[in-house]
């Protein structure tokens, strides 16, 4: 939009020049116009004969041709899942590569300024401004900081405060469930699932930040007032409290038909590999999923996620 305003105003400033100076700018736009005539002609004639093959193609079939396709077919579908290795192989290595290395000098004030501005996008400055103050004061009261929470918030609904997720599970800044809200309440009663979705809806943020910092006192008096400065340990104290301070190979969720690992698969089939030059690259592929996620495979997912996010604005 910013770019065809600019170039209107260009055209009508050089339209707005002196006699000959104007004359001399119609006649090269008349040699544009001409030029682009011609060559929106030669596009049509070229999408044409383009559609006129595909509809022989698609619509006059013989039965070697459907032979063809349901042989091509069926072998993509065999081998569907080395396809998808395939492309995840080539995507993450050579085209998003990230590394644990990577963005490691940056300062914890430096990278909750990229958060901030990440959630910027996402948010009209009044929400923005309520976000980032009382994600602040609920730090200060989980003894965390608002680092952590902005990791967590990331990996739940990219910053998004009034996300809903396609299947229902889940909505709001930290992506409240059903199970979730149990015992919370608001202005005196228990908060329900539809209120969720109705903040989400209605971009009610004060009430967004009310029920999540709820949420964090209540999970943080369950994990024992225990500092949660660690990002992990924030994560887990959100979701899986039992499990803070675990070693890196605790299992957090398993099974294939459990319907927290099933919600959470997306934490599965993360690890590291190597390089040759001794950095450690991040990978995530589903043939590495297991039915099982460690807090190793959460870390992981929390570092990829947020060091391509300052990719984003520091590349």
């Amino acid at each position: 939009m910013n770019d065809a305003k600019a170039l209107l105003d260009f055209l009508q400033y050089l339209l707005s020049q002196d006699t000959w100076a104007r004359w001399v700018v119609c006649v090269l736009l008349a040699v544009v116009l001409w030029l682009l005539w011609h060559l929106l002609r030669l596009v049509f004639r070229y999408v044409w004969r383009s559609l006129r093959s595909a509809w022989r193609f698609a619509f006059v079939w013989s039965w070697r041709r459907l032979a063809v396709v349901f042989v091509l077919g069926t072998l993509l579908w065999a081998f569907s899942s080395p396809l998808i290795d395939l492309i995840q192989e080539v995507e993450q290595r050579y085209l998003t590569p990230v590394y644990l290395e990577d963005y490691t000098q940056l300062s914890e004030a430096h990278q909750t300024a990229l958060f901030e501005e990440e959630l910027r996008r996402h948010t009209d400055p009044y929400e923005h401004t309520v976000v980032v103050q009382r994600t602040r004061e609920m730090a200060e009261k989980i003894a965390s900081i608002p680092l952590a929470i902005y990791e967590a918030a990331y990996l739940e609904c990219g910053l998004k405060p009034f996300e809903m997720r396609s299947d229902g599970v889940a909505a709001g800044w930290i992506q409240f469930t059903r199970k979730g809200l149990s015992g919370l309440t608001h202005r005196g009663r228990p908060v329900t699932f539809d209120d969720v979705l109705r903040a989400c809806q209605q971009r009610d943020i004060v009430f967004m930040m009310d029920l999540t910092e709820q949420y964090l006192l209540r999970k943080y008096e369950q994990a024992g007032y225990r500092p949660l400065h660690n990002t992990i340990d924030l994560y887990l104290a959100l979701f899986a409290p039992a499990f803070i301070g675990a070693s890196h190979q605790q299992v957090v969720y398993a099974g294939l038909e459990n319907p927290s690992y099933y919600k959470n698969a997306g934490l599965d089939g993360w690890y590291v590999v190597r390089t040759t030059d001794g950095r450690q690259q991040i990978f995530n592929k589903r043939s590495a999923r297991d039915g099982q996620i460690t807090v190793w495979e959460i870390y992981l997912a929390l570092e990829a996620k947020k060091r391509r996010l300052f990719a984003a604005y520091l590349r």
